[in-house]
């Protein structure tokens, strides 16, 4: 079973908002920015808008583990990345310090966030917005393990699309249970931040979450839509397009209809 693309994001530029700056978010905007080159270079007409969301400050925990240096501590982060991007290549892209607000619906909203909190009002959004997103990628990771899954909401999908891709939330009704405390309290230090993630997950994650639109806008399907990773045990598994799988993580897919 695979998805395809929605037509209509061949012939406009793609709004994408990106909610967080950190460990995934810094390395998915360089990745967005490479992945528009690639979509101008094979024929899309107009590429990519980033607009970045995030209100955290570069702390020294983050230098080394995340994509900053000594020079940007107490900068914002998505100013910080947005600038240097634009810079290096020649974008028009933009910065909030702020968290994520969702007053302008993008395309594709891409979430890289810490904290269930921030992942229930993702979800909010989704599935109660008049006009939400057409399209969620999240990236989420604890130590040594991580998931990227992109869904879809109820409200704009297109019935000649179905089955809808269920969202991260769907698939890990966990997410939303807000018995479980956060757990994103910031690290002081270098060696404090590597305890709570390693240094290389990050960088995983968002290389398959790159690879899933790269493959969406390239060849305009999908067959998997997301991923399952554990880097402690070397291992990564796909996450089909198919009901059965689906069923596999708890999701009914008597639910994947349009209201």
């Amino acid at each position: 079973m695979e998805h395809l693309l929605e037509s209509c994001l061949l012939t406009q530029r793609v709004k994408i908002h990106l909610a967080g700056v950190g460990g995934n978010g810094a390395q998915m905007a360089a990745c967005l920015a490479r992945l528009d080159i690639a979509m101008r270079a094979l024929g899309h007409p107009f590429g990519l808008h980033v607009t970045a969301y995030d209100d955290d400050k570069v702390s020294e925990a983050n230098v080394g583990r995340q994509l900053y240096s000594a020079a940007d501590i107490g900068r914002h982060k998505a100013i910080v990345t947005i600038h240097r991007l634009n810079q290096f290549y020649g974008l028009d892209w933009e910065a909030h310090p702020i968290r994520y607000e969702s007053s302008h619906c993008p395309d594709i909203l891409v979430s890289c966030v810490d904290s269930r909190s921030a992942r229930r009002a993702l979800h909010q959004y989704m599935f109660e917005a008049i006009s939400p997103p057409r399209y969620w990628l999240d990236l989420g990771n604890t130590e040594s393990t991580a998931q990227v899954v992109l869904g879809q909401s109820r409200r704009r999908i297109d019935p000649k699309h179905c089955p809808r891709l269920p969202c991260v939330t769907e698939l890990f009704p966990e997410l939303l249970d807000e018995t479980i405390p956060d757990d994103d309290a910031p690290s002081c230090s270098v060696r404090m931040s590597l305890a709570a993630q390693g240094l290389f997950v990050n960088d995983v994650a968002v290389r398959f979450a790159a690879q899933l639109l790269y493959e969406l806008f390239s060849t305009g399907r999908l067959a998997q839509h997301g991923v399952l990773l554990n880097l402690a045990s070397k291992r990564a598994g796909p996450i089909d397009i198919d009901p059965k799988t689906w069923a596999r993580f708890g999701y009914d897919d008597a639910d994947n209809r349009v209201d």
